[in-house]
């Protein structure tokens, strides 16, 4: 969930005439001036000035509280603003007093106590923001209520910050009432009442809706969140269509959740458009807030990127994931959550790269497949200290066991299709038991069908069949269509469970129409069967396939069938799964002829059928509605 904000409006004209003076506001001539940039929002140019009057009046509280501002909110810098606001607060203090009088120029001072209530909100500084809030409250109106949620919310202080909504409500305000409605869908979900928080997510949509004409991006998110905790899929993804064309938010991006959502059913074209869109999204944003989920949307190009069969460019975005985490003041997730699943993800790309570095080798000299399974061994390596990440953002008993109640607060985003791979980072046994305690807890229904997912897998894992066959075909007739790739992969560990091959194979092949990349990710083989010619270049294909980690020798498998430069895999009803697309011409990859066919064969067996090729990966990394200006809040101090 992600919080609410009113955005300042920008004035259009350069040749403005200068609003008169307001009660409490005087000052110099060119502080009033400063300030005036801050109000058009022109703070490169507020933050040279300001600069240049403090090095001729270093004791300008203005001057400061200027630069405060231009560091807040055009160079996104929250500790110099502090410090600025800081000081600022300091020089009017030792001036005027603590508490001004009418008669005093006390609009700067309130002023100052806004600004430090937000650069300390951004700095995730909790108790410093509430207690600037309440000092406020003591001095000014109209006095900050519903604000007050949002960091007791994250203080997990929920009856409190309840009651600060309550209180927001009760204003009459229709700003107070939106921001509070905005805060109370957040508190439900975080408090861990899924089915409570989609009904207030809803009103807080229909409220924006009836007062101000349409509801936030940021309130339809939130309202998409809740119904994906509660297994709405269709819903989530038309409130987020919706938030897409309702205009601009600080915070919040519904094209980095419907990428995250198409994936989970498996609609990869649709999730690629979806992530195009995200920088651009971005972009459009103010300075101060541009960047506040750029860590989310690597993780979730990460995720594509995997599942689109390229764990080498994975790699390179949860490498920056890794060192460089998003800042969650204006998120309601635990930081801890996200960090886990970009170390899940950068294991399981190290190993679906150990993978393809093997398979690469195949038909090459023996001691070039030597050299490549010495590259894997390290690759997995670095995979089990991913793995040592993982368990160590998740050692507390809460966190790891809420991180299996998928699309509650508690699992944050974490993609269901992911997380099976808990089992080989934790064990079968602390899955089985995380499992049965939150299980047990689990009100919603559909649920079961998900750690029955999970339970399938962990049986599998411990090597009784019967009871994985149980709970994969439980977990098959629950499953929602939302969750395609979960199912696949629930499909695939039925397969696996079962002692016919013939079914297996069968099997194999629904997984292989959706999600192709899951047997890489799972480090499993196809069975196969190959059919060849007498031809030396046929021979030594078929000997490099059956070297391959991706197929295994079976009479009741699959049927690979190889023609001269062409390799082929049919199931056993005759459908082709795909063939070797190789130009005979040498290339410059200094791979062997042989090698280059097997590498297509592979490739267009494995990878999902999304054309990436025109794709800069680059370049997905990277109703304005008005309301009133959020400087301009203040009254008479009471």
């Amino acid at each position: 969930m992600v919080a609410v904000v009113l955005c300042a409006s920008l004035a259009a004209a350069e040749d403005i005439v200068p609003p008169p003076l307001l009660e409490g506001e005087e000052g110099e001539v060119e502080e009033l001036a400063l300030w005036e940039l801050v109000e058009r929002q022109r703070y490169v140019k507020a933050r040279d000035d300001a600069e240049h009057y403090l090095a001729e009046h270093p004791d300008s509280y203005v001057a400061h509280l200027v630069l405060g501002m231009a560091q807040h909110y055009g160079e996104a810098n929250f500790p110099k603003a502090l410090f600025h606001e800081t000081h600022a607060l300091e020089l009017f203090e030792a001036k005027e007093g603590p508490q001004p009088i009418p008669s005093q120029p006390w609009r700067w001072h309130a002023r100052i106590l806004v600004g430090l209530t937000r650069a300390h909100g951004d700095l995730e500084h909790y108790d410093e923001q509430l207690a600037f809030m309440y000092r406020y409250n003591e001095l000014y109106t109209p006095q900050l209520r519903a604000e007050l949620a949002w960091p007791l919310m994250k203080k997990r202080e929920f009856d409190k910050a309840r009651l600060a909504a309550e209180e927001g409500l009760a204003t009459g305000d229709p700003y107070q009432i939106e921001r509070a409605k905005n805060a109370l869908c957040a508190i439900e979900f975080e408090a861990g009442d899924d089915e409570k928080s989609y009904e207030v997510c809803q009103d807080a949509v229909e409220y924006g809706a009836t007062h101000f004409g349409t509801a936030t991006a940021v309130d339809l998110g939130n309202y998409a969140e809740a119904a994906r905790a509660v297994f709405r899929f269709d819903k989530a993804e038309r409130l987020l269509m919706e938030a897409s064309k309702s205009g601009l938010s600080w915070y919040g991006n519904p094209w980095l959740e419907l990428a995250d959502l198409y994936m989970r059913a498996g609609r990869f074209a649709e999730a690629l458009s979806a992530l195009r869109e995200v920088p651009r999204h971005r972009a459009n944003r103010p300075a101060h807030v541009r960047d506040s989920d750029r860590n989310e949307a690597r993780r979730s190009l990460a995720a594509f990127l995997l599942l689109m069969g390229r764990p080498h460019e994975a790699l390179r975005i949860t490498d920056k994931a890794a060192v460089l985490p998003d800042r969650r003041a204006h998120n309601s997730r635990d930081p801890e959550q996200d960090r886990s699943i970009v170390a899940l993800l950068d294991r399981q790309a190290r190993l679906t790269l150990a993978e393809m570095t093997v398979e690469g080798a195949a038909a090459e000299p023996f001691y070039l497949r030597w050299w490549a399974r010495g590259k894997a061994l390290r690759l997995r390596l670095e995979a089990w200290i991913s793995a040592r990440q993982v368990a160590r953002f998740l050692d507390d008993e809460a966190r790891l066991v809420g991180t299996f109640a998928i699309g509650t607060a508690r699992s944050a985003v974490m993609p269901p299709w992911l997380l099976g791979e808990l089992i080989g980072t934790l064990g079968p046994g602390v899955v089985r038991a995380a499992i049965a305690r939150v299980a047990n807890d689990d009100p919603r229904r559909g649920a079961t069908a998900y750690y029955g997912a999970m339970l399938a897998e962990v049986s599998l894992a411990q090597h009784d069949y019967e009871e994985a066959i149980e709970h994969a075909k439980a977990a098959l007739d629950g499953l929602q269509p939302g969750d395609e790739l979960l199912r696949q992969r629930v499909v695939a560990v039925l397969a696996k469970s079962l002692s016919d091959p013939r079914e297996t194979t069968a099997l194999y092949e629904q997984v292989l129409a959706t999600d192709p990349g899951l047997f890489r990710r799972l480090g499993w083989a196809l069975p196969v069967e190959v059919e060849s010619s007498d031809a030396e270049i046929d021979r030594a294909l078929a000997t490099a396939i059956l070297r391959s980690p991706r197929f295994e020798s079976s009479s009741d498998g699959f049927r690979v069938q190889i023609n001269g430069s062409r390799i082929c895999l049919f199931g056993r009803t005759g459908t082709a799964w795909g063939c070797s697309e190789e130009d005979p011409e040498e290339d410059d990859t200094g791979e062997s002829y042989a090698q280059r066919i097997v590498d297509s064969f592979h490739q267009t067996v494995f990878a999902p059928r999304v054309d990436l090729s025109r794709i800069d990966i680059n370049s997905l990394d990277g109703s304005n509605r008005v309301t009133r200006n959020p400087l301009d809040m203040l009254s008479l101090p009471q």
